[in-house]
């Protein structure tokens, strides 16, 4: 894994994402890409912040669906990451507090954050 790559992977780890949503999910085929915004207080009794992360060359996507609760439900209990070194292979699962689950494999990953802010709808000309 390249340096990066692990320091995007180290610093995934150390957040935490329960009682976190799933703001989006993006899935590019051709490139094999899957880009997960996730909004929440990543640190514990922190702001609220809104990560990106980029997985790069995705495989084996798998999506747990036994209650019809996704995407109805985008609440998160969980996000597990590893990866390992020998096979130069990564496995990540988002875990929903509604049942759903969403798996995948991957070899890359970037990972940033900033505060999450919310833009105001008044008219300031006023």
């Amino acid at each position: 894994m390249a340096a990066r790559d692990r320091e995007a992977l180290d610093l995934v780890q150390g957040r935490g994402f329960a009682n976190t949503w799933l703001a989006s999910l993006d899935l590019e085929l051709q490139a094999r890409r899957l880009t997960l915004r996730i909004y929440g207080a990543l640190h514990r009794g922190a702001d609220t912040q809104l990560a990106t992360l980029t997985f790069f060359g995705v495989s084996a996507l798998r999506l747990e669906n036994s209650d019809d609760a996704f995407p109805e439900s985008v609440a998160l209990r969980s996000l597990a990451i590893a990866y390992d070194d020998t096979e130069e292979l990564g496995t990540a699962g988002l875990q929903g507090t509604r049942e759903w689950k969403l798996g995948w494999s991957f070899d890359g990953l970037s990972y940033e954050e900033h505060p999450a802010v919310i833009a105001s709808l008044a008219d300031d000309d006023e």
